[in-house]
């Protein structure tokens, strides 16, 4: 397991009981984050790093079944360790709530000692599932995230700023003329070429956009929060930066590429489904293509 601290998640509308557990999470070298209800809990996980979550059964405003799918659902890896921490301790309650995606159930008065093992034990899964869904998620050339991944977050995060009314963005860009770089320079500096622009791409974006290869020589790039006027200024930006990059092929002939991008997005009320936004990103990148290539069209 990492090192860095992880984050405990705790779901309990009662103080006593939430503050206890708070208390025997930090003392043993966790970080406590607190929720009283589904929707605080539904925040905590989109805005935090979860590691594990600690929740109780009955919540002020549902119960701790009813946000189980959503924990599944919502949290940016696709599975969180759940340990239900609850008062019920007849074997059907038990049996509901680890089909219903529950990795643990612990009763209360729940002891300290017990819980930790608990916790333990529960990082330990989730290492092993990181480790095998990082593999999964990401492009062997590239190390971007690959296009089934991508695929997800989109779905995830047009739902998440359609239902928080937040802006959303998405960009699609191409390699301009790539099968000339094959053709004339061959396979293997082709390839040098997507590494380098797909290095570009990690050092120049912030650390909350999504990046991706998409297929061949095609790249998305998904913005969070972010408006369209400013999601194509950033990108414009590292297109000029990217048609700088002097490339050396094997016969030490020097070329430079460049790129052409789609964006699409901004205010999403327009949007029934997160298709259009992919949809309108693709028209615009064959406009920037057909229109001359070497520009971001919005």
């Amino acid at each position: 397991m990492s090192d860095l601290l992880k984050n405990i998640l705790i779901i309990e509308d009662s103080d006593l009981q939430r503050k206890l557990l708070s208390r025997w999470v930090s003392k043993n070298g966790y970080a406590p984050i607190e929720a009283v209800t589904i929707s605080d809990a539904r925040e905590k996980i989109l805005a935090e790093n979860i590691d594990v979550v600690l929740l109780d059964w009955e919540l002020p405003d549902g119960t701790g079944i009813d946000l189980i799918s959503d924990i599944l659902s919502t949290s940016p890896v696709g599975w969180l360790p759940i340990i239900m921490v609850t008062g019920h301790t007849e074997p059907e309650y038990f049996k509901l709530a680890i089909e219903a995606g529950a990795t643990d159930y612990i009763t209360k008065p729940a002891k300290e000692v017990e819980l930790l093992a608990r916790i333990f034990s529960a990082l330990r899964i989730k290492a092993l599932h990181d480790q095998l869904r990082e593999t999964a998620i990401r492009d062997v050339m590239t190390n971007l995230y690959n296009r089934r991944y991508m695929e997800e977050r989109i779905e995830q995060e047009f739902q998440r700023c359609r239902r928080h009314k937040s802006n959303l963005s998405l960009a699609m860009i191409d390699i301009d003329k790539f099968k000339n770089v094959n053709d004339t320079y061959g396979h293997e500096v082709g390839d040098l070429v997507i590494k380098r622009l797909a290095n570009e791409l990690k050092s120049s974006f912030r650390k909350s956009d999504i990046i991706s290869r998409f297929g061949g020589e095609e790249f998305v790039i998904l913005f969070p929060e972010t408006g369209i006027a400013d999601a194509c200024r950033i990108l414009d930006k590292v297109r000029e930066l990217v048609s700088k990059i002097e490339i050396k092929s094997d016969a030490n002939d020097k070329f430079n590429f460049t790129f052409s991008g789609g964006v699409a997005g901004g205010d999403l009320s327009a949007f029934e489904t997160n298709a259009e936004l992919l949809r309108i990103a693709d028209k615009n990148l064959y406009e920037a293509k057909s229109s001359g290539r070497n520009k971001i069209v919005c």
